[in-house]
Parts: structure tokens; C-alpha cells; sequence
């Protein structure tokens, strides 16, 4: 038996080419079983109708779509086959994977619950809630007991019409929270989200494992020179604020594109990064902008990089359906799960109970299969 996955380097015509794009954005695997003898030909077709994998019949063997779950299953089916080892490196060299300061994540099969704290008094969700230290870590406190893998603290706010705090007023606000944070809850992973390079600076200094930067890094030469020299994580924001033409896939998959090949550049690991794509941030508010941008999310897939879902209870969900920012849990969940199942495995939210209970339906349907 030969095992071999198809990539865009080695198809051979262009309906394989079609099948492997396809295959890509669902983040599946597209692999071919030849020189089969008749029993070997029986059992992959058996394990097929088993785990619910599309195959199709070649001349000298079978080719079939795979989603990572399946692939999974016929690894453990196949333990007995020469076939094994084939497959378990294709499962390896396909693994999304996010390294993070002290944290390396598989995202292949589940995401993470990244919860936001905001410590400003002007954020869109829940400015001003958080400014007493009790109750910043009874609120961590309760969430990583909800479930959150990672506790975002965050100091400057981004809203549509922020006002700009200097650097060192944002590193006074946030500082104090992280240093109780690491003290009182050592193995919770610690992100901030900030776009200046001094705050980033400071809190690098400090011990966090992640960054968000709404600018993608790139604004700023200073910020490339900090992340080589980290090993921080890094959320990569594309913000079309800053974005003059007109918004398509085709521009954003460009601005990725630029943004990666700018990390390269400077010897930044591409395993330390993940996308947002960034719903909701436009100079115009469109809500059709942030509409698009989501049902289209699978494009990003082709980076085979992270990509966060940044949803939580923004207002695409006043603007379409009229919902006050109280009233926003459950379609936010629902919005989260349609990314979540396109590819997104990084979901940021302020409902962390909500959605780590979202998260371990999906995971569990996703890996169940009829006896």
C-alpha cells in the first residue's frame, strides 16, 4: 500500500487541483491508497462508510477526503498496517499548532477560550466594570473556573471613536492586573492587547505569553524587532481602518500575505502567529463588510495559520437585529459556532462559561461516529 496526501506541488490535473483547494479551505486532507490488493481495498472502503470520508475509486487504488477527525480514526483502525506511520506523519506535517510564550497549543481538533478582561472605562461591552482589584480577580477567578485557557488583559480601548491613552498610562492600568494574575493563577496563559510598541515592551519584560496588535505588527519597525526577540504569541489583527481601497477577500488574503511575509523577514517563527481577520473594524461600519468578511472566513484557511474569532457581542448584532449589548449572548454563540466550524479555534469572548460549554458540543459531535 502507498500513501501519499495531495498538495497544490504535486497534483496531476486540474480536477485534483480543484479538490485539493476545496479541501484546503475545510481544512481537510485529500490522500490516495495505492497498490491496493483486494482485502486492503475492502477495509479502507469499510472504514470509509465508517467515518464518513468521501472516497472515490482510482485504477490502482482509492482517494479520499479526510477531515481531521476521521483521519484520527482510520490512524487508530490502521495501527496493525504498514499504512500507520504514512498516516501519522500526515497528520503530523498538518497540525495547526500555536506557540505561545510558555504554551504550545494543537488547534488541529479544538480551540481555546480566550477571555477578555477590559480594565478601561470605556470599552463597548463592559467598560468600567473591572477597575477594583477584588473584583478583576474574582472575575479571572471565575473564568479560568469556566473554562477560559487564556485571560486577555486589556488597557487601551479600540471602540469605533476611542480616545488614545499615552503608553505609560496604559502600562500603569494593566501592569498591576497581570502581576496579580501571574501571582494568584501561575499556569493561566496571560495575553494583552495592545498596539504600541512600548506597552508591548513592558509587558514582554513582565512575562506574557501572547500579544494581540489590532495593527498586525507591521505599522511599526520596532514591534518586529520585539517579537524576534520574544517568543511571545501573536494575534495579528488585519484593521481596515487603516485600509484605503475597497474591502474583498482578495485585499485581505494581500494584506495576510504582506503581513506574514513581513515576519519572515524579520526571523520571526510563523508558528508563533495567528490571524483575525478583524469583524468589525472598518472606517465605514458596514455591517454587510462584517457579514461578508465572516461567511467567507474559510479563505483564511489557507495560510494554515490560527485564526481568531473576534465576535463577542459586537454590534454587527445592534445593527442587524436590533439587540442591545445585554442581549447579545446567544447570537453571539450561534455566530461563534458557524466560525468555529469554518476553521476558527481561537475564540475571544466575554461569555467564557457559554462558550467553553459551545466549544465541547462541537468537539464532541465532530469526533462521534455511528458503531
Amino acid at each position: 500500500m502507498q500513501i501519499k496526501v495531495l498538495t497544490s506541488q504535486n497534483v496531476q490535473n486540474s480536477g485534483e487541483r480543484l479538490l485539493v483547494q476545496q479541501a484546503t479551505l475545510n481544512q481537510e486532507f485529500v490522500i490516495t491508497f495505492d497498490e491496493l490488493d483486494a482485502d486492503q481495498r475492502k477495509r479502507l472502503n469499510d472504514l470509509s462508510q465508517q467515518f464518513y470520508v468521501n472516497t472515490t475509486e482510482t485504477d490502482t487504488g482509492l482517494i479520499g477526503v479526510f477531515d481531521g477527525s476521521a483521519l484520527s480514526q482510520f490512524i487508530e483502525a490502521l495501527a496493525d498496517q504498514p499504512a500507520f506511520d504514512s498516516l501519522q506523519k500526515i497528520q503530523s506535517e498538518h497540525a495547526i499548532t500555536w506557540q505561545a510564550g510558555r504554551y504550545t497549543y494543537d488547534l488541529t481538533h479544538s480551540g481555546l477560550v480566550y477571555a477578555i478582561l477590559n480594565t478601561t472605562p470605556d470599552s463597548f461591552y463592559d467598560g468600567g466594570q473591572y477597575f477594583n482589584m477584588d473584583d478583576v480577580m474574582a472575575h479571572v477567578s471565575a473564568m479560568i473556573e469556566q473554562g477560559a485557557d487564556i485571560i486577555e488583559v486589556g488597557g487601551q480601548s479600540t471602540r469605533p471613536g476611542y480616545t488614545e491613552i499615552s503608553s505609560q498610562a496604559e502600562i500603569d492600568r494593566i501592569m498591576p492586573f497581570i502581576k496579580a494574575i501571574q501571582q494568584t493563577f501561575p499556569d493561566i496563559a496571560i495575553a494583552v492587547d495592545t498596539y504600541k510598541p512600548d506597552v508591548m515592551r513592558a509587558v514582554i519584560d513582565a512575562g506574557v505569553d501572547i500579544i494581540n496588535d489590532i495593527n498586525g505588527f507591521t505599522d511599526d519597525s520596532a514591534k518586529l524587532t520585539l517579537m524576534h526577540d520574544s517568543k511571545v504569541g501573536m494575534v495579528s489583527m488585519l484593521n481596515r481602518r487603516l485600509m484605503d481601497e475597497p474591502i474583498s477577500y482578495a485585499n485581505i488574503i494581500d494584506t495576510f500575505t504582506s503581513q506574514i511575509n513581513a515576519f519572515k523577514d524579520a526571523g520571526i517563527d510563523l508558528k508563533r502567529v495567528s490571524l483575525d481577520p478583524g469583524v468589525g473594524f472598518s472606517t465605514v461600519g458596514n455591517l454587510n463588510n462584517d457579514l461578508g468578511l465572516m461567511h467567507g472566513i474559510k479563505q483564511l484557511n489557507q495560510f494554515h495559520l490560527p485564526v481568531m474569532a473576534a465576535v463577542s457581542n459586537k454590534s454587527y448584532l445592534q445593527k442587524l437585529l436590533g439587540l442591545a449589548k445585554d442581549d447579545r449572548v446567544t447570537m453571539t454563540l450561534i455566530t461563534e459556532a458557524l466560525l468555529y466550524t469554518d476553521g476558527n479555534r481561537i475564540l475571544r469572548v466575554h461569555n467564557v462559561e457559554e462558550t467553553a460549554q459551545m466549544r465541547q458540543l462541537l468537539d464532541s459531535i465532530t469526533a462521534s461516529y455511528l458503531a
